[in-house]
């Protein structure tokens, strides 16, 4: 049975971009994996540069984009290894690294979803990390606090900045760019929740493994390089904020109740305001 079965879900990714990354995977020493692309752009140059890099990956073309949780169940379906690599599309890596991490989920049994440490392209850190969503530290992201308070002690707990990054650990979530799921974990809990199009699907997850018992464990001595956002930040961000919002009512009526998601239905009309307010600063 192969070690890894390595799911990359693509999206009118830069071609340079999308070429690191296949050009990672290939360079991955010490174990067997088999390579699924899902492509939601149904992009022939991305199935031309799939067949370059790799004479045996799979390339799984969507008719239109029916959202990621959708298109990652798409190579779910497809994977045969003993363990699944949700991959982003934007990442780079070295040869050592998927190994090190299938290692470590064969020693660690009680893992149930897994990543590491993950840097953007000029080495600084990514918040990688968090701890589970709540009402509060939802309301004060929405209502653009952060864009006046940079630091704010809601904000650092969510994204678990009292912590130290660079030591191993177990957290509440961990970033969908990364993300290890061995077999097991999918035979516990299923597939991905297809009612989110985009955003909080790895949180759900993350939820519904730590619900079941399962750890999600934060690997410090394996590194990636993340672009992050590289396709999203191509969209309008009035469109991603209104995924965002839908998304996070969504996970809050399923994980909190009704009540936090009628409070957030009846500010929605403020978080569209502020939205369109902070574009503007953006753009100015």
């Amino acid at each position: 049975m192969l070690d890894l079965s390595i799911v990359i879900v693509t999206f009118k990714e830069d071609l340079d971009v999308l070429r690191r990354c296949f050009e990672s995977v290939a360079k991955s020493q010490g174990l067997s994996y088999e390579l699924i692309v899902v492509d939601n752009a149904r992009r022939k140059d991305t199935e031309q540069l799939l067949s370059e890099v790799s004479s045996t990956a799979t390339y799984l073309p969507n008719p239109r984009n029916m959202g990621f949780a959708y298109a990652v169940n798409c190579g779910l379906r497809a994977s045969k290894a003993r363990h699944v690599l949700l991959l982003n599309p934007d990442t780079e890596f070295k040869p050592e690294a998927l190994k090190n991490m299938v290692d470590h989920l064969d020693a660690d049994t009680d893992v149930g979803i897994a990543s590491s440490i993950i840097r953007y392209p000029n080495g600084d850190l990514q918040d990688s990390i968090r701890r589970f969503p709540t009402l509060l530290n939802q309301l004060v992201i929405l209502l653009k606090i952060p864009h006046v308070l940079k630091r704010t002690r809601i904000i650092d707990r969510y994204m678990m900045r009292d912590v130290d990054p660079y030591t191993t650990q177990d957290v509440d979530s961990i970033m969908g760019a990364f993300m290890f799921i061995p077999r097991k974990t999918l035979e516990k809990l299923g597939l991905f929740d297809e009612r989110y199009f985009i955003w909080f699907e790895e949180v759900d997850y993350c939820k519904m493994a730590h619900d079941a018992g399962l750890k999600i464990r934060h690997y410090a001595d394996v590194e990636i390089l993340h672009h992050k956002g590289h396709s999203f930040n191509k969209l309008a961000t009035i469109k991603k904020q209104r995924w965002i919002r839908q998304s996070l009512r969504k996970y809050m009526k399923k994980h909190h109740g009704v009540l936090p998601w009628v409070i957030l239905w009846a500010l929605t009309p403020l978080f569209i305001l502020l939205a369109y307010g902070a574009a503007i600063i953006k753009r100015s």
